[in-house]
């Protein structure tokens, strides 16, 4: 094979792998979301000390009893429930000393 031949075949393939690199945007996937997702909200969950996003996301199916939510930012963790995009904070009794 002539080195010419050569880099007009490595070109070639190069082209393709620049269309198929080029069609995927970034390197990420399009996926087709399903008919459930559609109508489905999704939020952060919010701290209820400084209010910045934490490191979760919840949709409107999702339902969390006694969930211990950490805030990076402001380092707190809080008791929290949620159903229905609804949050609500979980206060527990402080700890009672003990008489003798």
């Amino acid at each position: 094979m002539s080195n010419a031949s050569w880099k007009g075949k490595q070109r070639a393939e190069n082209g393709k792998k620049q269309r198929k690199i080029a069609s995927l945007r970034h390197g990420r996937k399009r996926r087709k979301p399903n008919i459930e997702e559609d109508d489905m909200r999704i939020e952060w969950i919010l701290c209820p000390f400084c209010g910045n996003k934490t490191r979760l996301k919840i949709r409107d199916d999702t339902v969390l009893e006694n969930f211990p939510l950490y805030c990076p930012k402001c380092k707190h963790e809080t008791l929290i429930a949620v159903q229905q995009l609804n949050l609500s904070i979980i206060q527990e009794p402080d700890a009672q000393t003990r008489s003798r």
